[in-house]
């Protein structure tokens, strides 16, 4: 049943995409967020949704009569320079598996050609709107299911990704952090009352699926993700009062496990071998980035065996922080720290580049924010804010997640893009997009 419902909807994509190719590009990150072919059991498992959505799009997009001049920025700039250290990085990666760095690059060209496509396709609010839909239909729909489970379950149902790059529970919890701010703005320009009660329970459901991946760093990120939620609101006082009733009841509650794994978080750098595992890879991403500060080691350097013990005898005196030996038989790991992910992978110019993305997309977002306050346009302003809340919320949880090449995060950098191109058009143009 499963594989029929998924070939029907892939015939209907199929058909809308070909009449408006931002369909395409919403159901395009709808399926890279989602994949809904893992969900199936049947022939229809091995599809290929994904590649045929693109090249529909793709299609889609040649064909179509209303194309508008492409508008670039320097995000697009910054965007482009980094898949090209990127590259510049895999040809001179110092793997032992070379093959595997490749495989990974083609992987990130398939991200950055979704940023491409939504730049390219995306231009009224409309668009915008749906494929905001998109992302909060795929994510956060999820974490609401899951999270119905942790309630019913009576809070000992473990949280994790259904496959993907979401599997990781630690990677899911930084995924719906991303999307809470994306489900408030759906809210707030939402008319119909189901659809904003419902994204009310999506949401608070959202915050329960954090606290079920039982992820440390998800809940920190939560934590300060709410608290810059707070800074931005128009009812400070209100949300105040709120919490200091409702989360000492709400940790009451909660169960013994989860709190006896968020007290770990003050003894994690001497108890917690999980936590030292990271301060290894950390420390072998900085030995590779200091031997090869131009192009790194390579995508996911740290795991590579080679380069894993190769530095493995350096890592105890190392840094301020000091750490026991690395076991012979410690299998390598990630990076688990999107910044030291591209610090060990393509160097201190690709960290740089990277670091330039996300400052970039910020100061857009607020800068979106003032021209939108100033033509007095609410959902402009409401949409950059939560982006550049969801762009807090990725930059504190990826202190714990091997993220750094998520389709998410350059779907809404290229969403930041589109709104800075938007806020700049003339006050007839605006509103014509509005429609």
């Amino acid at each position: 049943m499963r594989d029929l419902l998924l070939v029907l909807f892939l015939f209907v994509a199929i058909y809308y995409s070909f009449k408006k190719p931002y369909i395409g590009v919403a159901v395009w990150i709808w399926i890279a967020l989602m994949a809904p072919a893992k969900w199936a059991f049947g022939f229809s498992h091995s599809f290929r949704l994904n590649l045929t959505i693109v090249v529909i799009v793709a299609l889609s997009f040649v064909f179509s009569k209303n194309k508008e001049k492409m508008q670039w920025t320097k995000l697009h700039f910054l965007v482009f320079l980094f898949l090209f250290w990127m590259l510049i990085s895999t040809i001179f990666n110092i793997r032992i598996d070379s093959d595997y760095a490749w495989f990974k690059f083609t992987e990130f060209t398939k991200v950055i050609a979704l940023f491409f496509f939504i730049t390219l396709t995306v231009r009224s609010k409309k668009s915008i709107d749906t494929l905001v839909w998109a992302i909060v239909l795929s994510i956060s729909a999820y974490a609401a299911m899951e999270a119905t489970k942790f309630i019913l379950s009576g809070g000992s149902y473990r949280i994790v990704g259904k496959s993907g790059i979401i599997a990781d529970r630690n990677d899911l919890a930084v995924a719906i952090n991303m999307c809470l701010p994306l489900i408030f703005y759906l809210w707030s320009v939402t008319k119909h009352q189901t659809l904003k009660l419902g994204l009310l329970v999506i949401g608070g459901l959202n915050v329960l699926a954090i606290i079920g991946t039982y992820s440390r760093g998800g809940f920190i990120g939560l934590s300060i993700l709410a608290f810059a939620m707070w800074l931005k609101s128009n009812r400070k006082f209100l949300i105040f009062m709120a919490a200091i009733i409702l989360l000492p009841s709400i940790y009451a509650v909660a169960p013994t496990e989860w709190k006896e794994r968020q007290a770990t978080v003050e003894t994690a750098s001497t108890t917690d071998g999980s936590f030292i595992g990271r301060l290894w890879a950390w420390k072998i991403a900085t030995l590779i980035a200091i031997d090869n500060p131009l192009t790194g080691g390579g995508f996911k350097a740290t795991a590579d065996p080679l380069l894993w013990h190769l530095y493995a005898p350096d890592t105890p005196n190392f840094g301020f922080i000091e750490t026991p030996p690395i076991p012979q038989s410690l299998t390598p790991k990630a990076a688990h720290n999107i910044y030291f992910q591209v610090l060990g992978g393509s160097g201190f110019v690709g960290l740089f580049i990277f670091l330039s993305m996300l400052f970039i997309s910020y100061f857009y977002c607020n800068k979106n924010i003032k021209r939108a306050r100033e033509n007095k346009k609410k959902w402009l302003e409401t949409l950059s804010k939560s982006i550049a809340l969801a762009l807090i919320g990725y930059g504190i949880t990826g202190l714990n997640v091997s993220l750094a090449y998520f389709e998410l995060l350059y779907a809404l950098i290229a969403l930041v893009a589109v709104l800075s191109c938007v806020s700049t058009k003339s006050s007839q143009r605006f509103n014509k997009l509005e429609r």
